[in-house]
């Protein structure tokens, strides 16, 4: 049986701003089968920090009150104090722990008021809006993923030669990724991430013996451009040399004065060297494109900015009234 007691219930209410509204008052449920067998001096404990949390809300202190009201939590977990906490870090530039504490009291706290409620709703809508999802797919699917500095959980292929997925729920803006293996070159890259979207990111590595004939010489890429370059210089000289001997050629089969003149050799000849120098040409053209894109762009690169596909845009909810009360 859950006893009746009456709690002190403050309901503040801010805008996005955090402008405070007046304090309202109302009893509510509380029961010592909440806390099972919590000492009583643990549970007073944490209602003052509680207290406190709702005194520092109404001065705005919103640094202040998350660390009361997460003080309040770390010694008794009931769940209305999440509703308070979740807010607090929602004012504190903590959306992602915001949305899980929302979440946490919207599923675990049947007796919130219907007034909390629509304030976590608004809340965890305000949170959400400021949050994306982070999909890292690495290859080799063993491969560790660290995001900020902190690992992040990575799941097993859902079929053959697919990496492992890494998920995590950030904040939008730019973030470090690392991707590790045993036996890989690591890989570390900035990743941006917009608020209501799921951004991807490929990460494939390399193996390190790879890596280092790589970095011991010049990279493949820049080799193969300047191969390029060779190649269109000596087609361009080569063409340029045979459009001469093709042009001299010419000249001597049309002179009436020269032993050449009319001659079907020098004929066959000539648009020999004419067919030669257009392959020339063609081939010192090819050759000199290929080479500005590998030496001069980055096309073909892997992109270290994974693809974001932007939710439905929709009207952000606003914090409306930020419910303080303790039932425990």
């Amino acid at each position: 049986m859950r006893a009746r007691s009456t709690l002190l219930g403050l309901l503040l209410g801010f805008a996005v701003i955090g402008s405070v509204q007046p304090v309202h008052a109302r009893p509510d449920e509380g029961s010592g089968d909440d806390v099972g067998a919590t000492d009583s001096a643990v549970r007073e404990k944490s209602r003052a920090a509680f207290r406190r949390g709702v005194t520092q809300l109404r001065a705005q202190d919103w640094a202040g009150a998350r660390a009361s009201f997460e003080e309040a939590w770390s010694l008794v977990q009931h769940p209305s104090i999440l509703l308070n906490l979740g807010i607090a870090r929602l004012r504190t530039d903590e959306p992602v722990l915001a949305e899980q504490d929302l979440v946490r009291f919207l599923s675990e706290d049947p007796g919130a008021a219907p007034e909390e409620l629509v304030s976590a709703r608004e809340a965890l809508a305000e949170a959400r809006s400021k949050i994306g999802t982070l999909r890292v797919i690495a290859t080799p699917a063993f491969a560790r993923v660290t995001v900020d500095g902190t690992p992040a959980s990575v799941r097993a292929p859902s079929s053959e030669g697919q990496g492992g997925v890494a998920e995590v729920r950030l904040k939008a803006g730019s973030h470090s990724v690392l991707v590790a293996a045993e036996g890989f070159a690591s890989d570390e890259r900035s990743v941006d991430v917009r608020p209501k979207s799921d951004t991807e990111v490929h990460v494939a590595l390399v193996g390190k013996d790879a890596a280092r004939a790589s970095s011991d010489g010049a990279p493949i890429r820049t080799i193969a451009g300047w191969s390029l370059v060779g190649v269109s210089g000596v087609a361009a000289v080569a063409g340029g040399v045979m459009a001469l001997r093709a042009l001299s050629l010419s000249s001597d089969y049309g002179d009436r004065g020269s032993p050449s003149f009319q001659n079907k050799d020098v004929k066959d000849e000539g648009i020999a060297f004419r067919t030669g120098a257009d392959i020339a040409l063609v081939t010192a053209l090819v050759a000199g494109a290929g080479a500005v894109l590998l030496l001069l762009t980055d096309i073909g690169e892997p992109s270290s900015v994974g693809v974001a596909r932007p939710e439905a845009k929709g009207p952000v909810a606003r914090v409306q009234a930020l419910p303080a009360l303790f039932r425990w």
